[in-house]
C-alpha cells in the first residue's frame, strides 16, 4: 500500500455500520483556501549545533500527530527497540535540549515498557503537561539518536493544520484548505479539488447532476459536528464522483471513518485510498483501476446493486448481497483471496447486479494480528435476504448479516473464532468460523439469541429482542421503538443511539431491561444524539449477612421504591443525549436510616446491589 506524503498527519479511529439516505437541511458552501504563510528561520535557543550521527539500525519514525485534547505530540515508531534509555532529539539537524524541571520538554514512551510501547510522546513536566508554553516548533524535521543503534530517519512534519500551537517563534505554513460543515454540490455544478489538500469536516453531498473531481490531491474526512463515526460522500443517482491519483482518508480526530454511498457514477483511478467502506446501490456504477481501498480496520467494497468493475486493485473486504430468491452455495471459502478474473455470478448465479474483479486482492482477515475480533472489515462478508437460499459450509468469514423481518426467530451458540452453525428459513450455515461479529438486522420482529458472543444488533420498528447469556459488541438501533431484554448480558466496544439524522436514523425511543454489564469501552465510544432510552433497573437490597431486606426504601430522582421479600425492587430512568452520562445518586434506606448509596448513570450494571 502506498504511504501518505510526509506532511500528512497519521490517522487514528474506532468502529461501525452503514446508511444510505441524505439529510434534508444541508446548505451549499464554497471552499475557501486558508492563507499561506512563509516559513521563517527557526531561531533556536539551543546552545549546541551537534549534528546527528550516521543512520544505522535505529527504528523509523512513521508518523506524528498533535493531540488536541492534551496538547502533546504523539510519534509512531517502528519497530520499537528491545530496550529503552533516553533518546537524543534533533530538530532541523540541531540537538534539542530536554530537562527535568517543571516546564521542560521531555520525550517518553507512550506506554509501560513491558507492554511494549509503539511510539513516543513529546510533552512537558509535570508529566504529562501540554506544550502550550514551551518553545517546541509545530513544523520541521525530526530525528532521534537511539543509544547503541544510531539515528532514525529524518521525518518532516507540519502539525499547524491539526491545531498545534506552542510558544515557538517558528512560523509554520498552512498546508490545507479547510471546509467546515456539510458540503453540498448540486444542480449541474462541477467542482474540482485538484493539486491541493482539503480537510472536510462533515459530509459531502454530490446531488442532482453535479460532479465532484478529486485529482492529484488529498482529501481528509473529519467528523466536525457530524453525530456519527462515519463521514460520508453521498453520490446521487445522476451525479458523478471522479477520484484520480488522489488520497482519501479519515482525519486523526474523533475516530472518523471515511465512507462513500454511491447511487450514481464513480471512477477511482491510480488512487491509494483509506476509505472504510464503499457502498454500491441499485443503478450505481463503479470503475476502480490501479487503486487501493484499505484502512487499518476497513476497506469494504459492499455490493448490493449496480455495475462494479475492479481491476489491478486491492481492497480490505468484499461484501456481497444475496437478494431474495437468489442462491448461494459455497464451501471452503478462505480469508485472503486473489481474483485473476471473477464475476459475482460465479458464486451467486442469480445475483441481480454485476461485479467483475480482474487481478484483485482481498486482504486476509488476520484476526491473530493487529485486526481483532469485532466491528472491522476484512475478507468475506455476506448480506443475506431472509428469502434467499443459502448453503455455506466450512468457511472463514468476517461477518454474515442475518435479516429477520416481521417474523419470530431463535438463534443459539453463535461464537467468534470457532465453528458455528445456523439455520433460519432456507439459510443454512454449517461449521462457519466468523472472525468479526454476528450481525442481525431485526425489523418488527421477535428474536431470541442465547449463548452467543460478538453480536451486532441493528433493531428497528417495534421489535422485541431477548439476549440470554450473550454479548453484543456493536449496537446501532434505527428508528427503534421496541424493547431489548437482557439476561446475564454484556455489551462492549461501542454503539450509536442517533435520532433526527435523515441518512442514519430519524428517531430512537426504546426500552432496555434485565441484567446487563456495560464495558467501559462503550462509555468512551458511544455516540448519542436526539434519541431517548428508558432503562429499567433491578435493585437488590441485602443486610450484612447477604440476606434480603424486605420493605427497604430505594430513593432516586425524587421517587421512592419499596423492596419485596426477596430484597428486590425496580425503577426506570429516561435517558437522552444530555443526561445519559450524568451521575445520579441512588440511596437505600431501612428503618428510616440511610444504609447504602451508589452513583449511577445509563452505564450502571444491573442488577444494582446495595448492602446494609
Amino acid at each position: 500500500m502506498k504511504t501518505i506524503s510526509i506532511h500528512t498527519i497519521i490517522i487514528f479511529s474506532l468502529t461501525f455500520v452503514l446508511s444510505s439516505c441524505v439529510p434534508e437541511n444541508s446548505s451549499k458552501i464554497e471552499l475557501t483556501p486558508t492563507n499561506d504563510l512563509s516559513i521563517s528561520a527557526f531561531k533556536s535557543s539551543v546552545p549546541t549545533h551537534t549534528s546527528p550521527p550516521v543512520i544505522s539500525s535505529a527504528p523509523n519514525i512513521t508518523g506524528m500527530n498533535w493531540d488536541s485534547a492534551s496538547h502533546v505530540i504523539k510519534i509512531d515508531v517502528t519497530p520499537w527497540p528491545k530496550s529503552w534509555s533516553p533518546w537524543t532529539t534533533f530538530i532541523d539537524g540541531i540537538e534539542f535540549p530536554m530537562g527535568e524541571e517543571s516546564g521542560s520538554i521531555i520525550v517518553r514512551p507512550n506506554a509501560p515498557l513491558d507492554q511494549p510501547p509503539d511510539g513516543l510522546i513529546i510533552g512537558s513536566l509535570p508529566w504529562v503537561s501540554g506544550l502550550d508554553l514551551v518553545d517546541f516548533p509545530c513544523c520541521g524535521v525530526l530525528q532521534f539518536s537511539v543509544p547503541e543503534m544510531g539515528v532514525t530517519n529524518a521525518f518532516q512534519y507540519n502539525l499547524r493544520d491539526a491545531g498545534c500551537l506552542t510558544a515557538s517563534t517558528k512560523i509554520c505554513p498552512f498546508e490545507w484548505t479547510v471546509q467546515e460543515g456539510d458540503w453540498v454540490i448540486e444542480g449541474t455544478e462541477v467542482n474540482n479539488i485538484e493539486n491541493t489538500k482539503v480537510i472536510q469536516k462533515g459530509n459531502i453531498f454530490v446531488r442532482d447532476s453535479a460532479t465532484l473531481i478529486i485529482k492529484n490531491s488529498e482529501l481528509r474526512m473529519e467528523r466536525g459536528s457530524t453525530p456519527t463515526i462515519h463521514v460520508y460522500i453521498f453520490v446521487d443517482p445522476d451525479a458523478t464522483l471522479i477520484i484520480d491519483n488522489s488520497l482519501i482518508y479519515p482525519g486523526p480526530e474523533s475516530g472518523s471513518l471515511a465512507c462513500v454511498i454511491n447511487h450514481g457514477t464513480t471512477s477511482m483511478i491510480d488512487s491509494p485510498t483509506s476509505i472504510h467502506y464503499f457502498d454500491m446501490s441499485d443503478g450505481a456504477t463503479l470503475m476502480m483501476e490501479n487503486s487501493e481501498m484499505i484502512y487499518e480496520i476497513g476497506g469494504l467494497l459492499q455490493v448490493a446493486g449496480g455495475n462494479t468493475t475492479v481491476t489491478n486493485s486491492t481492497i480490505g473486504a468484499l461484501g456481497l448481497s444475496v437478494p431474495a430468491g437468489a442462491h448461494l452455495t459455497a464451501t471452503d471459502l478462505k480469508s485472503g483471496t486473489y481474483f485473476d478474473h471473477w464475476k459475482v455470478q460465479d458464486l451467486i448465479p442469480d445475483a441481480n447486479y454485476n461485479l467483475t474483479l480482474d487481478k484483485v486482492t482481498v486482504l486476509k482477515d488476520d484476526f491473530t494480528g493487529e485486526l481483532e475480533h469485532g466491528p472491522f472489515e476484512r475478507g468475506w462478508i455476506f448480506f443475506l435476504d431472509p428469502d434467499s437460499h443459502v448453503r455455506l459450509s466450512d468457511s472463514e468469514l468476517r461477518k454474515v448479516f442475518i435479516e429477520v423481518r416481521n417474523d419470530t426467530a431463535e438463534f443459539e451458540n453463535l461464537k467468534i473464532g470457532e465453528p458455528s452453525s445456523l439455520k433460519y428459513r432456507d439459510i443454512i450455515l454449517e461449521n462457519i468460523v466468523v472472525e468479526g461479529e454476528w450481525p442481525f438486522t431485526i425489523i418488527d420482529a421477535n428474536v431470541t439469541i442465547t449463548d452467543s458472543n460478538y453480536l451486532f444488533l441493528q433493531p428497528s420498528g417495534s421489535s422485541t429482542i431477548k439476549l440470554v447469556n450473550s454479548h453484543i459488541v456493536e449496537f446501532i438501533p434505527r428508528a427503534f421503538s421496541g424493547t431489548i431484554i437482557f439476561k446475564n448480558g454484556s455489551w462492549s466496544n461501542a454503539g450509536e443511539i442517533i435520532g433526527d439524522v435523515q441518512y442514519h436514523s430519524k428517531s430512537n425511543n426504546f426500552t432496555i431491561s434485565g441484567s446487563l454489564k456495560i464495558d467501559d469501552s462503550v462509555r468512551t465510544n458511544l455516540q448519542w444524539k436526539n434519541a431517548q432510552v428508558i432503562r429499567e433497573f433491578d435493585v437488590i437490597l441485602t443486610d450484612s449477612q447477604g440476606n434480603p431486606i424486605n420493605s427497604g426504601v430505594i430513593k432516586i430522582d425524587g421517587e421512592e421504591y419499596i423492596t419485596d421479600e426477596t430484597g428486590l425492587t425496580k425503577f426506570s430512568l429516561v435517558f437522552n443525549d444530555t443526561n445519559y452520562n450524568q451521575p445520579i445518586i441512588l440511596e437505600a434506606w431501612y428503618l428510616e436510616k440511610l444504609i447504602d448509596q451508589q452513583v449511577i448513570d445509563f452505564f450502571a450494571e444491573t442488577p444494582i446491589r446495595l448492602n446494609q
